[in-house]
């Protein structure tokens, strides 16, 4: 069940398919994932700006060691995993060229109409 958050996402993220000529009824999985990881890496993102991406413990000699958090590592994470997915959607710059490519270079009825 998608939260309020989840489904405003879904609906951006068809929206920009829809417009861009990209969208099929299929890509609804990944849509719907894709929604999901852009409001955790967003929830990631306010954490991470308000605590910073590191914290500092006092390590076993008693000095203070500065450590990673791990909000910063899966956030990291979530941005791979959601640019993936933008395109294997076909919704980054790079993924429309390749995707006007391949229809501006392949006519399906010119094909049929030299199979004579």
């Amino acid at each position: 069940m998608l939260n309020n958050r989840q489904k405003a996402a879904k609906r951006l993220l068809t929206a920009v398919l829809v417009r861009s000529g990209t969208y099929t009824p299929a890509d609804g999985f990944l849509i719907i994932t894709a929604a999901c990881t852009y409001v955790e890496m967003h929830r990631l993102q306010r954490y991470v700006n308000q605590y910073g991406t590191t914290y500092e413990v006092r390590g076993s000699a008693g000095d203070m060691v500065s450590k990673h958090r791990p909000e910063h590592q899966q956030l990291n994470e979530a941005r791979t995993k959601f640019l993936q997915m933008l395109k294997e959607l076909g919704a980054t710059p790079a993924a429309r060229k390749r995707v006007e490519t391949v229809v501006t270079e392949f006519d399906p009825l010119a094909e049929l109409l030299q199979m004579k």
